[in-house]
C-alpha cells in the first residue's frame, strides 16, 4: 500500500527551528494543495495558536489552503472532510489524547489508507508508530508505551535529548527507534525511509549510531 509519512522531532516556526523541515515539505507538497490540521493532541483553547503557526508555517507553498478538523463532528462529516484534502498534519500535544479520539471517533482505517502526505509533529510522530513511546520527561513521570496506529514498524523519540540515551538503549531491544531532536525529521515513503533532515540518533538492538 501507497504511503508517505513525515515525522517531525519538534522545534518552533517562528524562531527558525524548522526552516530545514520546511523547506524538504515545500518540495514534497505541491501548490493550491489543501492541508488538513488534526488538533485532537491539544484542546481546543490552543486551536487558533496552533492554526496561526500553521499558517506561517506553510506560507512559502502557493496558494495553500489550511483546513481545522474540529472533535465535535460526527465520523462520517470527519471522514467526508478528511477524504477532501491532500495532506493531513497531526500536532503535537498529548498523544495519548490523540490516540484515543481517533478510537473513539473509528477513524484508524480512514486514515491508514489515506493517500497523500501525512505529517506528524511531536505527539502526531509518536502515534504513526505501531509502539507509541512516551520516555519520561517532566509531563511523564513513567515510562510509557501504547498502542500507536500501526502505519510503520519503528518507533521514534521526539525532542530527543542525550539525557535519554540509556533508557532508549534499553527501549531499542527488539525494536528500532529514531531519535528526532528539535528541528529534524524523516520522510518515509512506500516501506523505506526516503529522506532525512538534520542529525537523526538510531537505537536498535541497544545500540546507538547517528546517521
Amino acid at each position: 500500500m501507497r504511503m508517505e509519512l513525515c515525522f517531525i522531532g519538534g522545534g518552533h516556526v517562528l524562531n527558525g527551528e524548522l526552516n530545514d523541515v520546511l523547506e524538504e515539505l515545500e518540495c514534497k507538497i505541491n501548490p493550491n494543495a489543501k492541508v488538513l490540521i488534526i488538533p485532537f493532541a491539544t484542546d481546543e483553547s490552543r486551536y487558533d495558536s496552533w492554526m496561526e503557526s500553521m499558517r506561517q508555517a506553510f506560507a512559502r507553498i502557493p496558494n495553500v489552503t489550511l483546513g481545522l478538523l474540529h472533535e465535535e463532528l460526527s465520523k462520517e462529516k470527519m471522514v467526508a472532510m478528511i477524504q477532501a484534502y491532500d495532506v493531513l498534519y497531526f500536532i503535537g500535544g498529548q498523544p495519548e489524547r490523540l490516540l484515543q479520539v481517533i478510537l473513539d471517533k473509528e477513524l484508524t482505517g480512514t486514515i491508514s489508507s489515506f493517500p497523500g502526505l501525512m505529517i506528524g509533529y511531536s505527539a502526531g510522530a509518536l502515534a504513526f508508530c505501531t509502539d507509541c513511546i512516551l520516555t519520561k520527561d517532566e509531563d511523564y513521570p513513567d515510562t510509557i508505551v501504547l498502542q500507536g496506529l500501526g502505519l510503520v514498524d519503528f518507533s521514534v523519540e521526539v525532542h530527543y535529548r542525550p539525557e535519554s540515551d540509556n533508557e532508549l538503549l534499553t527501549l531499542s531491544k527488539g525494536r528500532t527507534i529514531y531519535a528526532l531532536p528539535d528541528g529534524s525529521a524523516i520522510f518515509y515513503k512506500d516501506g523505506n525511509i526516503d529522506t532525512r533532515v538534520n542529525n537523526i540518533i538510531t537505537f536498535e538492538n541497544s545500540n546507538k549510531s547517528i546517521v
